[in-house]
């Protein structure tokens, strides 16, 4: 896995992948496919920022900004 990351403060960590490899072709193939997502509903790790391009089976680049701390179920 090719992914770096760490904290931005106390509160919000980030990760960064690149060119991972999400299945074989003989499983199936994903052509294209892009994921945009601000995620402000209060659970675990959110609220949270995702970014995702897969092209022909492959991570080209996942960005995440998420909430490090767990939250109670109320």
């Amino acid at each position: 896995m090719k992914t770096i990351g760490g904290k931005i403060n106390s509160d919000y960590g980030w990760e960064i992948t690149v060119f991972q490899k999400i299945r074989n072709i003989s499983d199936g193939i994903i052509f294209f496919e892009k994921k945009i997502n601000w995620d402000r509903y209060l659970a675990d790790h959110s609220p949270r920022f995702e970014f995702h391009v897969i092209l022909f089976n492959l991570t080209i680049i996942e960005i995440n900004i998420y909430y490090l701390h767990h939250r109670n179920n109320e």
